[in-house]
């Protein structure tokens, strides 16, 4: 018999686990990294329940509005080339599709990157990178040494609140409200892109969080004057992902565990955090810690029962763990597929089955259904 070479597919894919009694239930929605543009639907029992198919690659991820379409954050394969490791992940389209797949409006940014989201005023909040002028370039510490993009050049994160229309309505340049002093590149990152954000969104009050994941920085920013209103650092967090605020005020967030300085074991766990002290509220990890950990990507989501939903992306593992932190759903990404050569990053290297970030809804979130 011929031994299956793919070590995660081997281990098993599809529904693993499922505690009926104690899961939440619902839809779990998820984007290959690698698909060719398909995005996957699936029951509690791990079937397919829908499937849209666009003419892009994705550029990071899709998520369900609350008009029960979908949002899809696409990648625009011929935009430019800043440097290597942008074509993994810039994106650059983002659309609305009808349950058949239908393109309802759609927008784009050439120098879009990693995360993007619809704001509740219907407009789309974006991170994009800018040049840094090369005083501010001189700036940036920590990082690679000599691993500026061509021509010297270091990116700075920007983020855009941008219409469908294109227009930029609110602009925020890291470089202008953070001090490069204090929020330092790890030195294991290339030193083309600072901080690097790779989540944003909307908090209830209007302002606005960001992740930086080179940086272990997470922030909260004042949408009138531009200030952080509170800084996560890395004395918290470790190339974490998916940041967002929960309806009481705490944040979530996944703590990928990358380069953690407090272990020479790296492993995962999901946080729940009082932003304005930084102090753990709740708090997920593996027992022993290493058997869960995703070097990149990843999320958490709490759900209305009070469990929270995590994809840990790096190996397309998505489960489900109640408040007392034991797993009641698992399912594996069956879908495995390359992004070829010449994507610029040795993990991005063979078939893999990573998401960016996993979804869980409601059936009432779904009425077409």
């Amino acid at each position: 018999m011929t031994v299956e070479q793919n070590t995660l597919r081997r281990r098993g894919v599809g529904l693993i686990a499922h505690d009926p009694e104690r899961s939440y239930g619902g839809y779990t929605l998820y984007t290959p990294i690698t698909s060719a543009g398909e995005i996957h639907l699936v029951d509690i029992e791990g079937r397919t329940a829908h499937t849209w198919n666009s003419p892009h690659p994705p550029g990071r991820q899709a998520q369900i509005l609350p008009n029960g379409n979908l949002f899809y954050a696409a990648k625009d394969t011929s935009s430019p080339t800043l440097f290597p490791i942008w074509d993994v992940y810039h994106g650059g389209i983002f659309q609305e599709l009808a349950p058949d797949s239908t393109v309802l409006r759609e927008a784009r940014h050439p120098f879009h990157h990693h995360d993007a989201t619809v704001l509740r005023n219907g407009n789309l909040l974006i991170a994009v990178v800018e040049p840094l002028d090369p005083a501010d370039a001189a700036r940036i510490r920590g990082g690679i040494p000599g691993s500026e993009a061509p021509g010297g050049v270091v990116y700075g994160d920007v983020v855009y609140e941008l219409t469908w229309e294109g227009e930029v309505v609110w602009r925020w340049a890291a470089i202008e409200h953070l001090d490069p002093e204090q929020v330092v590149l790890n030195p294991h990152f290339a030193r083309n892109h600072w901080p690097m954000a790779n989540t944003v969104n909307e908090r209830a009050d209007g302002s606005v969080v960001v992740g930086f994941r080179s940086t272990s920085t997470t922030v909260s920013i004042d949408r009138a004057d531009g200030s952080v209103q509170w800084l996560i650092g890395p004395d918290v967090l470790a190339q974490q992902h998916h940041p967002h605020e929960l309806p009481g005020g705490t944040v979530l967030v996944f703590d990928n565990g990358t380069y953690r300085d407090t272990t020479s074991v790296p492993y995962s766990r999901v946080l729940e955090l009082d932003p304005r002290t930084g102090e753990e509220v709740w708090s997920y990890e593996d027992n022993p810690p290493q058997n869960f950990y995703s070097p990149y990507m990843s999320s958490a989501q709490r759900l209305a029962n009070g469990n929270t939903f995590i994809a840990e992306g790096s190996f397309g593992r998505l489960f489900e763990v109640t408040p007392d932190r034991e797993v009641v759903w698992e399912f594996v990404v069956p879908q495995f597929r390359s992004f070829g050569d010449g994507v610029g990053l040795e993990s991005s290297a063979g078939a893999q089955n990573s998401v960016f970030r996993a979804h869980r809804y409601a059936a009432d979130e779904i009425p077409w259904l």
